[in-house]
């Protein structure tokens, strides 16, 4: 398949199409060797959670025309408690005291769209967001292999394993935590 690209990378200010991102996310995922953790039959109505559509998260996306072919997700989180999908790591990582801080997640990429740069750009277009804005104090994340080169490039520090647990299902991965002290 030939395609005919015109990317456009942006912050989503139109929360109408956040649905977009959300059944984005499951083509994604069912595109890749991670199709038993996120797919259409674990969630049909697409991937979300409680912090898609809190007011201090921040979606960014890359077009392709007016589609949305990539997007990459960073809440600004003032307590722990918020993000109910990492106890696991919190459990095993001591984290700075300092409030608020960022969420990296739910950065995907259509399959036809890999392997040029994206994520990359993405991780850069969301650290310069927060420090620009002088939003949070440090960031956090996790990511599976594949995304550590990105993250260290933006001066992410692998902490170490713990075992992330998808919603809607039993299926376990086990994923490196990362933090940012964004200086």
């Amino acid at each position: 398949m030939e395609l005919n690209i015109n990317l456009s990378t942006a912050l989503l200010t139109d929360k109408s199409r956040i649905q977009e991102i959300y059944d984005l996310r499951v083509r994604a995922y069912e595109n890749s060797p991670k199709s038993n953790y996120v797919n259409t039959k674990l969630f049909p109505n697409g991937w979300k959670d409680h912090l898609d559509e809190c007011e201090d998260t921040y979606h960014f996306i890359v077009q392709d025309k007016n589609k949305i072919v990539a997007s990459g997700r960073v809440a600004i989180i003032n307590a722990l408690e918020k993000i109910t999908d990492l106890d696991d790591a919190f459990e095993k990582y001591v984290l700075p005291q300092e409030r608020p801080f960022a969420y990296f997640s739910r950065l995907v990429v259509l399959k036809e769209y890999r392997k040029m740069g994206i994520p990359d750009n993405l991780d850069n277009l969301r650290i310069n967001f927060l420090k620009k804005n002088n939003l949070a104090k440090f960031a956090i994340g996790w990511a599976t292999p594949d995304r550590h080169p990105s993250l260290l490039k933006y001066g992410f520090v692998n902490l170490g394993l713990f075992n992330y647990k998808f919603e809607n299902t039993d299926n376990i991965i086990s994923v490196s935590f990362f933090c940012n002290y964004l200086k």
